[in-house]
Order: structure tokens, then C-alpha cells, then sequence
């Protein structure tokens, strides 16, 4: 992952726009599988539900390593991080900084006994839900970011490396996907906000560390609270948290979003590599005609 200013020789370039439209591909044909699927589990749709749409994020994670490693021939390293190795306490403190400032509201709100939030633990259907979640997120959330930061965003710092641009492209990129998802119906224009802050925030903090350590952790965080701790009614997860909230209110949502992602971008700043990055070259490139 280097977001400095060497270019791919032109072998490598092309190789690059192929695998990429190839794993997008791969993705796109197992999601549209998962929309149309919905529904078909009777009793325990939930649960089918949750284990569908996540196994479909399988093949983009394997496809992104593929590809990068043996289309690309860069070691797979670099996909993470371009300083000398990958850090998981700074994983951890991505977790637990988005879980502070998303859910800790979320947690001080219900001790005060919102009556915005029911209380709709039921341990039947509860603990093979999280059993599921506490897997395969960490996959979905890892694979979106292989992709979405690891990936592109890597590309495209290859011509232009200013933080802000790669930071709002990476916002565009990670919200337009994510406009397909129920919760964005009737508000598209406040979803697109929602989503593309937090895609802002996780391009930001990337583009700064040179490394995926702190997005990876808090875009698990985020998920896995929302599918286990506190969900919300006609949301892309399941509502079988802890806690269950009604849709998704985009207006209050937003606001809140534009105290968390400079705070997040500020708490982060903990461990932030001073080293030079290294350029991931390919073992074999393609010569240039």
C-alpha cells in the first residue's frame, strides 16, 4: 500500500483494470444471487438470511488476495500496509475509538431507558445469530476494505495522492454500493451522506497511516455492534440484536457524523507510522513495449 508517486509499469497497469473488473464481477454476480434469495428460509429467515448474504462476500475477499498476488504478482503485504509490518493493536484501536463514539451514545441512551430502544434479546435465536456474525462480519467488513481502500484507493494514489481527494473518492466509492441496501429507500440523499462519511473517514485514516490497520477495525466494529448490540428495523442485517431500534433516521445520523469522523480521524492519530513507505513492486513485471 504506497501512496506516494512511483507508477506501475504498463504490463501491470493493465493487469490491474482487468482483475479489478474481474473480482468486481465475481462480487456483484454472488449479490445479486443474495438479493433474490431473500425470503426462502420460513421460520429461520433470519438466520438464512445473515449466513447468505455474508458467505457471498466470500468470493470478493478471495478474488481481491488472488488476484493481487497472482495477476498482479505483488505480495500480499503490501495489499495491507506499506510500512515494514502489520499492526494488530492498531486493529484494536480502530475497534474500540468508532465504538466509542458510534455506540457510546447508543449504550448511555438506553441506560437512561430510551423508549427508542427495546430490549429484544431472545437466547433461542440469538446466540446461533451471533455465533454467524462474530464469523463471517470480519470477513464482509475485511473484504470491503481489501477492495474498497486496499485496492482502488491504491490505484488511484498512484496519480493523485492528496488526501482529500482520495479520501472523497473513496466516501463516493463506499457509499454507492451501499445505496442498494434497504435502509437507504426513501432518503437516498441522506443515506448517500451516511454512508459516504464513514467512507471519508476509513479512506482518510488510511491514506494517512499508509495501512489498513485502523479501517479494518473500525468497519468491524461498526458492524458487528449494529448486527449484535443494537439494530434497527428494515436495515441490510437482520434485527436480532440485543437492542432494536426503528429505521434509520437520516437527518440526526448525519449530524452526528460530522463530530464523529474528525474526532475518529484526531483519536487515531496514536501510532501513525513516521517511516517512508515502501512502493509494492510486482516480483515479475511485465516489460514495457
Amino acid at each position: 500500500m504506497d501512496f506516494g508517486d512511483s507508477v506501475h509499469p504498463r504490463g501491470v497497469a493493465c493487469r490491474w483494470h482487468h482483475s479489478w473488473f474481474g473480482t468486481v464481477a465475481l462480487h456483484r454476480g454472488r449479490s445479486a444471487e443474495c438479493c433474490h434469495g431473500r425470503g426462502r428460509y420460513g421460520s429461520d429467515a433470519n438466520l438464512g438470511f445473515l449466513v447468505f448474504a455474508l458467505v457471498t462476500f466470500i468470493p470478493l475477499f478471495l478474488g481481491t488476495l488472488f488476484a493481487y498476488r497472482f495477476i498482479l504478482g505483488v505480495k500480499l503485504r503490501y495489499l495491507f500496509s506499506s510500512i515494514d509490518r502489520f499492526r494488530w493493536w492498531r486493529v484494536g484501536l480502530g475497534f474500540w475509538v468508532w465504538l466509542g463514539l458510534v455506540g457510546g451514545p447508543v449504550i448511555i441512551a438506553i441506560l437512561g431507558q430510551s423508549e427508542a430502544y427495546r430490549f429484544s434479546f431472545n437466547p433461542v435465536t440469538f446466540w446461533p445469530y451471533f455465533l454467524v456474525a462474530i464469523v463471517l462480519l470480519p470477513i464482509q467488513t475485511t473484504a470491503e476494505e481489501l477492495f474498497f481502500r486496499g485496492w482502488i484507493i491504491q490505484w488511484v494514489a498512484k496519480r493523485a495522492g492528496n488526501v482529500v481527494w482520495l479520501s472523497t473518492l473513496s466516501g463516493v466509492l463506499f457509499a454507492i454500493p451501499h445505496l442498494l441496501n434497504p435502509e437507504a429507500v426513501g432518503d437516498i440523499w441522506g443515506a448517500f451522506f451516511g454512508y459516504f462519511s464513514v467512507g471519508f473517514a476509513l479512506g482518510w485514516v488510511t491514506v494517512r497511516d499508509r495501512s489498513l490497520e485502523i479501517a479494518i477495525g473500525a468497519h468491524m466494529s461498526n458492524n458487528l455492534f449494529a448486527a449484535v448490540i443494537v439494530g434497527y428495523e428494515g436495515g441490510a442485517l437482520p434485527a436480532e440484536a440485543i437492542y432494536v431500534t426503528d429505521a434509520v433516521e437520516w437527518g440526526s445520523s448525519n449530524l452526528l457524523s460530522l463530530l464523529v469522523v474528525p474526532l475518529f480521524i484526531l483519536l487515531t492519530r496514536f501510532g501513525t507510522p513516521k517511516l517512508r513507505s515502501v512502493s509494492p513492486e510486482p516480483e515479475s513485471p511485465a516489460p514495457t513495449v
